[in-house]
């Protein structure tokens, strides 16, 4: 009897311990299920927001449609390959062996060193003694090298002989200025930034307009040049013409930013020059994110010594901060040096060493290339950034020769709009407030529901144990 009380007992607690182990395995697995869900879906917010972050931004074309009459006419600078005029030489020569005494050949000769500060040419077969001489001479009558080489260049009046905007004849000389490009001193229409060369030497009543055009060469520029052969003196390439630059009316006109096009119209050609524009416009919410994420500036975010932001102008702020710190001095061309700062002959052989630094930028994958051609390039990425509002043009240039006695010695542009319309893209932020809260909720809705409907069967399931053990 007593033997099988102990059976009963044994059994019993096998039972109870089999229940208690069931109990146990269908508590655990709805826990399991409801971990895993949790881990997985913190897994995926962490991997979407930083996915976010990484690109906060989209970049898409808004319409196909966008007419050109919304945006500004590019600047056009029509630089004369001849740098120096002959007959300004002479005119000069003459006054500085009046003031001096000084051999009128030599003095002639010794003007093409005036020449080599617009491109820094100078190599050790240059007599350097020479080239002192003739600026102690310079310095002596107080001549300042932009001043002087102002005034040795091709006037516009000179250069330009009939111009035409949409349309109209007008007087060359009342769209087009002298003004500082990266080549020196050019024939600039529709170049809008206040430089200081600007302000010292426009007229009272001279203001600066941003042109728009239209479409159709009829409602472009039009311009016929007269090019003098037999007053070149110095000349930066084996051509007669002159280049013509298509760039942004608010940059300064330079070469190495990447933004300006050239274009050479050789003497007795007629030269069509098609503009195709893109424009990229951002919303402000982009604003909102770190500039490293969204790779742009708006032009009120950052100033450089032009003003307000550019690009372009970013990178004419890194190459004079490299110049003064290389050279000490900054070439004429460039609009921001005074008669302190300005480069002289004497600082050729420091402006021909680094040359092709300041004329070659760094790429954004600098850590690709070897130290030799880092130290050959300036390093100007991290800090200058795209523009996020800007509008950037392409040209389809094409010339034909004019065989006519007549016109041997012209040269005529023609600069105007392809199309009617052009690509209008508009940089977003890829999600808004409500769009991340919308797509976070649909995630944390299907781990929410799944995990509750492990719960509600754990629950269940207890409750169901509860009310048998009751019963029995």
């Amino acid at each position: 009897m007593e033997s099988c009380n102990l059976v009963q007992i044994m059994l019993k607690l096998k039972n109870n311990n089999h229940k208690a182990a069931t109990f146990r395995n269908k508590l655990l697995w709805p826990f399991l299920v409801y971990a895993s869900f949790t881990g997985f879906t913190f897994f995926l917010v962490v991997s979407l927001w930083n996915r976010f972050l990484e690109n906060p931004t989209l970049t898409s074309l808004e319409s196909s449609l966008y007419s050109v009459s919304n945006i500004p006419f590019p600047g056009v600078s029509l630089c004369n390959l001849n740098k120096i005029s002959k007959k300004r030489a002479q005119e000069m020569a003459e006054y500085i062996v009046k003031k001096t005494g000084q051999n009128y050949t030599t003095i002639m000769s010794s003007f093409k060193f005036l020449g080599f500060l617009h491109d820094s040419n100078y190599d050790n077969s240059y007599n350097v003694d020479e080239i002192d001489e003739f600026q102690n001479i310079l310095d002596s009558l107080q001549l300042k090298t932009t001043g002087l080489i102002r005034n040795l260049t091709t006037p516009c009046n000179d250069l330009l002989q009939l111009c035409r905007w949409k349309g109209h004849k007008v007087n060359c000389t009342n769209i087009f200025h002298m003004r500082l490009t990266f080549e020196g001193y050019c024939c600039v229409f529709n170049y809008v930034k206040n430089t200081s060369e600007w302000w010292m030497r426009r007229a009272r009543d001279e203001t600066l307009v941003l042109e728009y055009g239209s479409p159709g060469i009829s409602n472009g520029l039009s311009v016929e040049l007269n090019i003098d052969i037999d007053d070149y003196i110095y000349t930066m390439m084996s051509s007669t013409g002159v280049n013509v630059h298509i760039f942004i009316p608010s940059d300064y006109p330079d070469k190495s930013s990447g933004d300006l096009i050239e274009n050479i119209a050789d003497i007795g050609t007629e030269n069509f020059l098609e503009i195709i524009p893109t424009t990229v416009r951002a919303v402000r919410d982009v604003m909102n994110y770190a500039v490293d994420k969204r790779e742009c500036l708006f032009e009120v975010e950052q100033r450089t010594q032009f003003g307000l932001y550019s690009q372009s102008d970013c990178f004419v702020d890194c190459r004079v901060r490299s110049m003064m710190t290389l050279c000490e001095c900054i070439p004429f061309t460039v609009p921001l040096s005074d008669d302190s700062t300005v480069c002289t002959l004497r600082d050729l052989p420091c402006l021909a060493r680094y040359k092709s630094k300041w004329s070659s930028l760094v790429p954004d994958k600098w850590h690709e290339y070897n130290i030799k051609e880092l130290e050959d390039a300036l390093l100007c990425s991290k800090t200058c950034y795209p523009s996020c509002d800007s509008t950037l043009y392409r040209v389809s240039a094409s010339a034909v020769q004019i065989n006519n006695s007549r016109f041997s010695n012209s040269t005529s542009i023609h600069i105007f709009y392809r199309d009617r319309y052009h690509n209008l893209y508009k940089q977003d932020v890829v999600y808004y407030w409500f769009e991340i809260l919308s797509n976070y909720g649909g995630v944390f809705g299907i781990s929410l529901g799944v995990s509750l409907i492990s719960i509600i069967e754990c629950l269940i399931y207890s409750f169901k144990l509860l009310i048998g053990k009751y019963r029995l």
